[in-house]
């Protein structure tokens, strides 16, 4: 998870195939399209936001961490 780009591609990919499974699901439940396609967006971006959140909070995390650690280092020595 340290890599952004791989994480806003892996977003993507994931959104787009939510998105598609989502609009194929609610078709066939006789759902009309264009609600598949506004909930689809709908979640397309709900799950891009909650991923770009998870992604900083654990960003912040390791920083937190890695200067705990280095803290840590120099009280010892």
């Amino acid at each position: 998870m340290d890599n952004w780009v791989f994480v806003f591609m892996a977003n993507i990919f994931g959104g787009i195939i939510v998105f598609f499974a989502l609009m194929f699901l609610l078709s066939l439940g006789g759902g009309s399209m264009d609600t598949a396609f506004f909930i689809g967006i709908f979640l397309f971006v709900q799950l891009s936001f909650i991923t770009t959140i998870l992604f900083q909070v654990l960003h912040r995390v390791k920083k937190l961490e890695k200067q705990q650690t280095i803290q840590s280092e120099q009280q010892k020595s």
